[in-house]
């Protein structure tokens, strides 16, 4: 019997459409939506966009009516002076969209392998095979 294989073509076709879509989670759901109620977490950008400095932010939480919204404002703060440079937004949830994106990209990837290779996945029911 011949193992069949995924054709190369569709492999790498198939992990980019993965890879972006993960990125486009990364930045909208969890560095933009998740970001706006928990701002800790776009904290991981501070090496790329405050690289000697110190990243803070503010938390602007707005009640109209019955519905809340959340946004934060983000800086960079040299301590020596005090002075802090207000960052844009876009860049935060660029550069944190992308990591968390990158780890959403990994563990995609992972249920992906685990399955096609379990015993009720394709590779184990005569069908095809990953690499």
């Amino acid at each position: 019997m011949k193992i069949k294989k995924v054709k190369t073509s569709s492999l790498i076709i198939g992990l980019m459409v993965e890879l972006i879509f993960s990125i486009f989670l990364g930045v909208i759901a969890v560095s933009i939506g998740f970001g706006s109620i928990f701002p800790q977490l776009n904290l991981i950008a501070r090496p790329f966009l405050c690289p000697k400095q110190e990243m803070s932010h503010t938390q602007n939480v707005t009640e109209i009516g019955s519905d809340t919204y959340w946004s934060a404002t983000w800086f960079c703060m040299d301590e020596g002076s005090g002075s802090r440079t207000e960052l844009d937004p876009g860049a935060v949830h660029g550069y944190a969209g992308s990591f968390y994106g990158l780890l959403i990209f990994m563990a995609m990837f992972g249920l992906t392998y685990l399955y096609w290779n379990s015993s009720i996945g394709p590779a184990k029911n005569d069908g095809l095979r990953l690499w």
